[in-house]
């Protein structure tokens, strides 16, 4: 089957009408450009070009090609240059794996980021567990993920810190602090705090860090907001990322003198993708690895 090489030095010949012009402009000797011609004739079994010692003509075989190779060597080029633009992140779907515990500000961030260099950058967001990002990052169903867990403990994954998360403190209604502008974190001493998953666990472990004192109640259900509507049920309380919208019957405070959690992207290990390199550029923290 004839080259892509050989057809677009054919169609430089073919439109120069000259064997010198053209190798000057692909910067090919006249020799190499004469070879490449010869040997798409060969694979074709016709006769492309009339040579003679003063000019080069196209025969009607060589006429019905270029017209054909004009159009062939442009779509090749468009290809060509859309892969190259999903390499550097400038277009396609960029998919991100997202724990619950990604709040709607840090979505709209992390979207914003990568949508920053190019229009054509289609973002999708997939909600999972966070013992089911890694796999997902391994088998390259997932470009990158943003979680709470920073995972260095697995040689498969790299990761670094972005800029952490503000978060609030939800509560029902009717709880005595929801009246309150403002919940400090000393007033949540003895509250009942809702957490995803059992003590032991690296993101419940970091929400009772923030809160020391407060007593770990397990949700039965999980996901971005789902997981509110227990508070009332439980009379307890949760600790969301600022921005996430919260059901009927549940307030948010801010927290006095700001709390914030940790935020990391993480993507199978190796030269960071496009997507990673672009969301530590915009939103990853000064120094940290």
């Amino acid at each position: 089957m004839p080259e892509l090489s050989q057809l677009r030095t054919f169609t430089a010949v073919a439109e120069a009408l000259s064997f010198t012009r053209a190798a000057e402009e692909l910067g090919l000797s006249q020799q190499a450009a004469s070879k490449a011609v010869r040997a798409l004739e060969d694979e074709l079994g016709v006769v492309l070009l009339e040579r003679t010692t003063r000019e080069v003509r196209l025969t009607p075989a060589g006429t019905t090609l270029l017209a054909s190779a004009r159009d062939l060597l442009a779509r090749a080029e468009v290809a060509f240059a859309e892969v190259r633009d999903v390499e550097a992140g400038l277009s396609g779907t960029i998919r991100i794996g997202v724990s619950p515990a990604i709040g709607l500000t840090d979505r709209t961030d992390a979207a914003r980021a990568l949508r920053t260099s190019s229009s054509r950058v289609a973002v999708a967001f997939h909600e999972v567990r966070p013992a089911q990002l890694r796999a997902l990052l391994r088998a390259g169903e997932l470009e990158v993920a943003l979680t709470r867990a920073r995972g260095l403990d697995e040689d498969a994954i790299s990761t670094h810190e972005l800029r952490p998360s503000t978060v609030v403190c939800c509560l029902p209604a009717s709880h005595r602090l929801a009246k309150q502008d403002a919940v400090s974190v000393a007033a949540l001493v003895g509250e009942r705090l809702l957490v995803p998953s059992p003590p032991g666990t690296p993101f419940t472990d970091l929400l009772l860090a923030r809160v020391p004192g407060a007593i770990p109640v397990e949700a039965r259900v999980t996901g971005t907001g789902v997981i509110l509507s227990e508070l009332v049920a439980e009379d307890a309380v949760y600790l969301m990322p600022e921005g996430t919208g919260v059901p009927p019957g549940v307030v948010a405070r801010p927290i006095a003198g700001g709390l914030t959690l940790p935020l990391f992207v993480l993507w199978a290990a190796g030269r960071p993708s496009p997507a990673a390199r672009r969301l530590i550029a915009v939103l990853g923290v000064p120094g940290a690895g």
